[in-house]
């Protein structure tokens, strides 16, 4: 009579051996499910701050271009315009703003060292939907602030208009004796010129941001009891 064939199982040894191998392609798999997780979120994070920051410059844009002469009564009882222009930054006013579009806001953009040898561009509003704007030492609620750039080598900004309200008054008038051009100045105080400049540049490494002001000083002055 012939042998009888042997069923031959897995040894011990095998057994093992497959649930190692079984083991290392589960962690493998766990661990790049894992890494494409991390990455999607971080990427979905960077788009997330991203689309942000692009719509909080649209409305920061939307702000400045809706800027307007304010007239404001100064510490003597005098009255000038609420804008201060200075070589790092400049305080205005503006027909809405980006907490609330409806409501008129006196608004600051400067720049202010990063710690990490560079500047950051920074927008502060306070909102005037419950407040009237009527002294330049009023004290108003500057509680919103973003930084718009940062890490940037190098920040300035130049105020355009005349000199002073007399120059602008002998100059658009014409038969008032000398006539004088508008020019660019660093520094531009609304209430010691009596006057708003009527364009404000800020570069930033070459890149320029333009900022264009309507000149409405009559009618500024002849409201200048009213709120913005």
């Amino acid at each position: 009579m012939g042998r009888k064939p042997t069923t031959r199982g897995f040894t011990l040894v095998e057994t093992l051996i497959a649930m190692v191998l079984l083991s290392l392609l589960m962690i493998s798999g766990a661990m790049a499910y894992d890494y494409f997780s991390q990455n999607w979120q971080r990427n979905k994070g960077l788009a997330d701050a991203t689309l942000e920051r692009h719509h909080l410059l649209s409305l920061v844009q939307k702000v400045t271009a809706n800027s307007f002469p304010k007239v404001v009564y100064s510490g003597e009882e005098r009255l000038g315009f609420y804008f201060l222009g200075r070589d790092n930054g400049f305080t205005g006013t503006s027909r809405m703003s980006v907490q609330n579009p409806d409501a008129t806001a006196v608004y600051r953009i400067f720049r202010e060292e990063n710690g990490q040898g560079g500047y950051r561009l920074v927008y502060e509003e306070a909102v005037l939907d419950h407040e009237y704007l009527t002294h330049a030492n009023q004290d108003l609620p500057f509680n919103f602030r973003r930084v718009l750039y940062d890490n940037v080598e190098q920040i300035n900004f130049r105020y355009y208009g005349f000199g002073s309200l007399t120059e602008r008054n002998q100059t658009i008038a014409a038969d008032m004796g000398d006539t004088f051009e508008l020019r660019w100045f660093d520094e531009y105080d609304g209430l010691q010129r009596v006057l708003h400049p009527q364009a404000i540049h800020i570069d930033l490494n070459g890149f320029n941001w333009s900022i264009e002001v309507p000149d409405a000083v009559e009618g500024a002055i002849a409201r200048y009891t009213s709120d913005a």
